[in-house]
């Protein structure tokens, strides 16, 4: 969880700082347009469009992160649930196997022990 928190305080702020870069990149186009040429007023033109489409790019990919960490975080909780499950049960296979080879032994050596408890599932 406290990954996920990083993350999403690191895309406000990335999105904060983009923000007013596309703003200051819009004033300075703004103020500019009345003495400046027509290629000039296109590369500004062409550098608010950069900036807004920058922007963008970094919102999508952080929504991106964001799914992606949240299905890793899925898959390991899965993971750790799968991980518990095989060792009861491996647990168990043994308990078994311990007992069925102390009946053995105990009918060759001509004992009858008492058998061994199963664990509880």
């Amino acid at each position: 969880m406290n990954l996920i928190r990083h993350k999403a305080a690191l895309l406000v702020a990335t999105l904060v700082f983009l923000g007013s870069a596309e703003a200051e990149a819009t004033e300075t186009a703004e103020a500019s347009t009345g003495t400046a040429s027509g290629v000039v007023g296109k590369v500004e033109k062409a550098v608010v469009r950069g900036a807004t489409a920058a922007a963008s790019g970094v919102e999508r990919g952080a929504k991106a992160a964001a799914r992606g960490i949240e299905h890793g975080a899925k898959a390991a909780a899965s993971g750790v649930e799968r991980g518990v499950k095989a060792a009861a049960s491996g647990v168990e296979r043994g308990a078994r196997a311990t007992g069925n080879a102390a009946h053995a032994v105990a009918g060759k050596v001509g004992g009858s022990p008492t058998p061994a408890p199963l664990p509880d599932k």
